[in-house]
Formats: C-alpha cells, sequence, structure tokens
C-alpha cells in the first residue's frame, strides 16, 4: 500500500498553493494532493512539472493550469 502525508501546520498560515512534482503520468499523486489541500480549505493556483508523459492524460483530471518542461 502507499500513503501521502502533509504536515496540517504547514498549510495553516496560507490560502493558495502550487503543486511542484517531478513526473505527471496518470495523475494519481497529484489528485492525492489535490484531495488534501481542498479538504483542509486551500487553494490550488497550478501544478508544475518536470516531465509529462502526454499519452496518459493526467492533466485530463485538474481543473487548475498545468506546466510541464518536458511532455513525452
Amino acid at each position: 500500500s502507499n500513503s501521502l502525508s502533509i504536515q496540517i501546520d504547514a498549510l495553516k498560515h496560507y490560502k493558495s498553493f502550487a503543486i511542484v512534482d517531478d513526473l505527471l503520468a496518470t495523475g494519481g499523486t497529484v489528485q492525492c494532493v489535490a484531495e488534501m489541500l481542498n479538504f483542509s480549505g486551500k487553494e490550488i493556483s497550478g501544478l508544475s512539472v518536470v516531465v509529462e508523459i502526454g499519452e496518459l492524460f493526467g492533466r485530463d483530471k485538474f481543473k487548475f493550469p498545468v506546466e510541464s518542461n518536458i511532455v513525452l
């Protein structure tokens, strides 16, 4: 099994967040982070990734802007 954690204290002083990840494939990790932030009442300003595997259409899951440096 997998798990992902965010310290609540790290979120409390901020309203909006940009998510940064190394790889966007199916979008599972980003979706998990987005759900945790939304559950905490936070806004997501966008996603920045180094590499995106475009043929998996991970970016289509998100309503916020997605920027990638390399699209495969």
